[in-house]
């Protein structure tokens, strides 16, 4: 599945869909299975007075809408959550069927089955339609099984009433599915635009409030304790620009940041900072690791074919203290001062 070359799985796009209507979703469940208790004073209407026969098939429902309840506050998986709200409705399905068993008149089942029908078009709106499509038409065969002991009088109406109905909401499904996708590449390119620099693909400088704590002072507690932190500069890239142009110098720039990116292990960050300066953060990593690292991608960027000019990089280099990100990002750039005082194409590192 892909947006303006942004690629998400179909996971991504199915949970994100159910985490926009999450809240509508718990609602439907809960309001539905407690307003299915009301259908025990139609049941002592039917039968003429105040009856008990019903009482139990009526309020079974209780039990897995409390469980319901209590998974919707510590699971928020979309194939969990939404596989358990239709099993609550189908629940209240079955309550229905048994209670009917022991009604004088069935002849008003094919009102609460097209009843039914509304619960099964809200759920519709979190679930996924490979899923809402099993589950709705799972209500074709509780009625035909039920009817092996129910014998309803209008089998015939609640079909013709029924398969209408749920062809109708399948097809409404599909397009809110389909509709939804537009909200869902909307959002994903707007959170890209907003983390990621569009000409180099690396992030911008935004990341750094995804990869620090709350208050936006230290890093994330699985960051570890060990962090390198690299200041990285493009030297002479003013001089590029002048000499070769801005579209050039756009080139070298993205030839640079695929030659870093391919070299730096798998859950680093890669942050424009600015121009032609980087800042690189790599959790869990010492930072004696990080020196040869570093001097590696200075090697390997002054060997590589950018399709310009000849080009190298200084790289200043700190260790996280466990405090301050400021303080470590504030050393790697002392570091990348000193590395440029040194003649560039080096790497130095500050305490």
């Amino acid at each position: 599945m892909e947006s303006k070359g942004l690629t998400v799985s179909r996971d991504e796009f199915y949970q994100s869909k159910y985490d926009y209507y999450l809240r509508f979703n718990f609602w439907v469940v809960v309001v539905g299975a407690l307003s299915s208790l009301t259908y025990f004073i139609s049941d002592c209407i039917i039968f003429g007075h105040f009856q008990t026969q019903t009482l139990f098939s009526r309020f079974f429902v209780l039990l897995p809408l409390i469980a319901f309840i209590i998974s919707a506050k510590k699971v928020k998986n979309y194939r969990v959550m939404v596989v358990f709200s239709y099993i609550i409705i189908h629940v209240i399905m079955w309550d229905t069927i048994f209670a009917i068993k022991f009604l004088p008149d069935k002849s008003h089942a094919s009102e609460g089955f097209i009843i039914m029908q509304l619960l099964f078009f809200a759920l519709g709106f979190a679930s996924p339609f490979r899923i809402s499509l099993p589950f709705h038409i799972a209500i074709f065969a509780d009625i035909l099984i039920s009817n092996t002991f129910n014998h309803y009088e209008n089998l015939d109406m609640m079909l013709s009433l029924g398969i209408p109905a749920t062809a109708g909401i399948l097809v409404t499904h599909f397009f809110i599915q389909y509709y939804y996708m537009d909200h869902f590449k909307t959002v994903k390119n707007l959170e890209h635009l907003s983390q990621y620099d569009q000409l180099t693909e690396t992030y911008n400088r935004n990341r750094i409030n995804q990869i620090t704590d709350s208050d936006h002072m230290s890093f994330k507690k699985e960051y570890g304790e060990q962090i390198t932190v690299m200041m990285m500069d493009i030297d002479f890239f003013k001089k590029v620009n002048d000499q070769y142009g801005h579209i050039a110098g756009d080139t070298i720039l993205k030839k640079v940041c695929l030659c870093i990116k391919e070299n730096l292990p798998e859950k680093s960050d890669f942050i424009r900072w600015g121009g032609e300066e980087f800042v690189i953060v790599i959790p869990n990593f010492p930072v004696s690791q990080g020196i040869f690292l570093a001097e590696e991608l200075v090697s390997n960027v002054a060997k590589m074919d950018n399709g310009v000019c000849p080009i190298t990089i200084s790289i200043g280099i700190s260790g996280y203290n466990g405090e301050s990100y400021k303080d470590a990002i504030d050393a790697a750039d002392r570091a990348l001062y000193i590395a440029k005082e040194c003649g560039r194409n080096c790497v130095k590192y500050v305490n």
